[in-house]
């Protein structure tokens, strides 16, 4: 987890500082809802899906076919994070 708290830091200005750290991963919900991201969150037990959906481009994982399945909510938000942040950087949002 330590190397995607890195990435999040890299990239965002984050820093999350453990596993339990639900309210400086909550600061990346809010950067993503800004920037017109609608974040879904399932928490159930045995289940923690994390999705975003952007008005110009969809469901991050509908587009790959996938499902949004992770660990726990905080990695989930992480990683939406970060694939957001690729489409940027990629010029496809």
């Amino acid at each position: 987890m330590n190397e995607l708290f890195d990435k999040v830091r890299e990239e965002y200005g984050i820093e999350i500082r453990d596993e339990g750290d639900m309210t400086s991963a909550w600061k990346l919900v809010e950067v993503l809802k800004e920037k017109g991201w609608v974040v879904y969150i399932i928490a159930a037990k045995g289940r923690e899906q994390v999705d975003a959906w952007h008005p110009n481009f969809g469901s991050l994982f509908a587009q790959f076919g996938e499902t949004p399945n992770f660990e726990s909510v905080l990695e989930g938000i992480c990683n939406i994070a970060l694939l957001v942040r690729e489409l940027e950087n990629n010029g496809v949002v």
